[in-house]
């Protein structure tokens, strides 16, 4: 995977490329300092049919969106499907950058691609108290990630109605006070935290019984 450069990309053509996320339409929409500021730190990639562009076991802060393609996230075993697809405008890469652990999947651009792109953000930029950013886009950033996470466990409890974990789920703290708030946005952090442990721990148990998605 080979990071693009002004040349591969216009400032034209990688906004509309980042128009399919909506995280980025968002900040564009509200602040267009910020999305400026956002477009400078975002960092495109470009990626053959068939390489990988996430690896099991490595450990990094990086988030991904996918903007063009199709990825497939495998299994342990080389002769298995694919757990599941990564379609443009979603985000992934979200487990390993928040709780610091290995990622859990291999995810490559599929055969029948005949290449992948790419956004990337440093999780860091957005989790720093010195954070360059506005307190209304790391909102956005961890409600993004808050969202994403819950939307992935609750397709888990829709398959796995019953499971031990489904009662966790319900356990885990809502944000009451005072919204678009510095409270709000450390009550996210723990949401998120919280959100990702218990998916993790999901997904240690057998596919058979939970389902295949995770995020690696």
């Amino acid at each position: 995977m080979e990071q693009a450069n002004n040349n591969d990309f216009g400032q034209q053509r990688r906004r509309q490329l980042l128009a399919g996320v909506p995280f980025f339409n968002e900040i564009a929409r509200d602040d267009q300092d910020e999305f400026a500021q956002l477009e400078k730190t975002t960092r495109l990639w470009v990626a053959a049919s068939g390489e990988s562009v996430i690896r099991a076991g490595d450990v990094d802060s990086t988030l991904y969106f996918l903007l063009r393609g199709q990825l497939e996230v495998l299994s342990d075993s080389p002769e298995g499907a694919p757990l599941y697809y990564v379609s443009p405008g979603e985000v992934f890469g979200t487990l390993s950058m928040l709780l610091g652990t290995p990622r859990s999947a291999t995810i490559k651009v599929a055969d029948n691609a005949r290449e992948a792109v790419l956004a990337s953000l440093d999780f860091n930029e957005f989790n720093d108290d010195d954070s360059a950013y506005s307190l209304a886009t790391r909102l956005a950033f961890f409600h993004m990630i808050v969202h994403h996470i819950r939307w992935t466990l609750e397709v888990k409890r829709m398959q796995a109605p019953t499971h031990e974990l489904v009662h966790s789920m319900r356990k885990l703290p809502v944000f009451h006070g005072e919204k678009n708030s510095p409270e709000e946005l450390a009550a996210l952090k723990v949401q998120a935290q919280g959100l990702a442990e218990l998916l993790c721990r999901w997904n240690g148990e057998s596919q058979a019984s939970t389902g295949a998605l995770q995020l690696t």
